[in-house]
């Protein structure tokens, strides 16, 4: 499931997606995403600085998303 590669919008780790012309689906942000678009793990310290400014928003506005705490949802 893990695919190590990341968000362009938040910063936090995508999965393959089940969309028909998409690679990766961001939980966070509810897209997805063409290959080209996501960072990848050569470009942690980019994710680094978007994810530090997502929790930021996210604390300051109050919002909790889903994912805050786990990057990927629990499947059961």
């Amino acid at each position: 499931m893990k695919t190590r590669r990341f968000c362009p919008h938040c910063g936090r780790p995508v999965v393959k997606s089940c969309v028909k012309g998409y690679a990766f689906q961001c939980y966070g942000c509810d897209e997805d995403f063409y290959p080209f678009e996501v960072y990848r793990k050569k470009h942690l310290d980019k994710v680094k600085d978007i994810r530090k400014n997502t929790l930021a928003w996210e604390l300051e506005a109050r919002v909790h998303c889903h994912s805050v705490h786990k990057p990927y949802p629990k499947f059961r």
